[in-house]
């Protein structure tokens, strides 16, 4: 069941419409006119999320798009021991459960909201009507998962025989691709658990606390509790591409 928290937000995602959204240049909506869009808004609804709410459970249906409109958002899946693995992170204006929608199964994940996100659901009907009628449209889509499946195989790689080392390095290097940087102090633009980074290198929370104190000894970040600062990234790519 979807839920909506209680937390205040500057800019009250309601009164926005796809119409008017100024995110959509980032998303695959970007070229969709202005009827096409209206058809998206006319059965959107908004739904907020606090830091740690679940926004949907693995083995559900997926019932409508969603798309990320604010905060940040993990995608989680359990190990056969029950180990959590974060297989992405998603940013604005990213869908979430995307395929498990465009396949018509349950969802094979998980999704968590890392911190105050405000999740757009568009009627799965007016989405699938936009496609129908805009060849270009599922072309882009097609696009998007050849390029999700490609780091999904490389990710899947890395991960199953990179050093230990490397993994926590390439996690780093993710999250700061992914997020990127607070201006004003160039720490990772993300407060992410110990848990979270080990469940992002594929390792025991133990190991990702050894290691990410190893580096900061070595001078390749700087940590100040959730606060990391990635201070030489090319060691660190160094450290990923080989295992030192």
């Amino acid at each position: 069941m979807w839920r909506s928290s209680s937390s205040c937000f500057g800019h009250d995602a309601e009164m926005d419409t796809c119409m008017n959204c100024t995110k959509k240049r980032n998303s695959l909506f970007d070229e969709l006119s202005y009827d096409e869009l209206a058809i998206l808004n006319k059965r959107k609804h908004v739904v907020h999320y606090k830091a740690g709410e679940t926004i949907y459970k693995e083995g559900t249906k997926p019932p409508n798009l969603l798309c990320l409109n604010r905060g940040k958002v993990k995608i989680t899946q359990r190990g056969v021991n029950g180990t959590e693995h974060i297989v992405a992170l998603k940013k604005p204006v990213d869908f979430i459960g995307f395929r498990a929608l465009m396949g018509d199964y349950n969802n094979v994940t998980s999704a968590v909201a890392l911190e105050e996100a405000v999740i757009c659901i568009i009627d799965k009907r007016d989405f699938f009507q936009v496609i129908h009628n805009n060849s270009q449209l599922a072309f882009k889509i097609i696009r998007s998962f050849a390029h999700e499946l490609n780091a999904v195989d490389l990710r899947l790689v890395n991960l199953t025989q990179k050093h230990i080392r490397a993994r926590l390095a390439d996690a780093l290097l993710w999250v700061q691709e992914i997020y990127g940087v607070d201006p004003d102090n160039g720490a990772l633009n993300v407060a992410l658990k110990r848990a979270d980074i080990a469940a992002l290198a594929n390792m025991t929370t133990a190991n990702a606390i050894r290691i990410l104190a190893s580096f900061a000894k070595e001078g390749l970040v700087e940590v100040n509790l959730r606060s990391i600062i990635l201070k030489k990234p090319k060691a660190l790519q160094e450290i990923s591409l080989f295992g030192r």
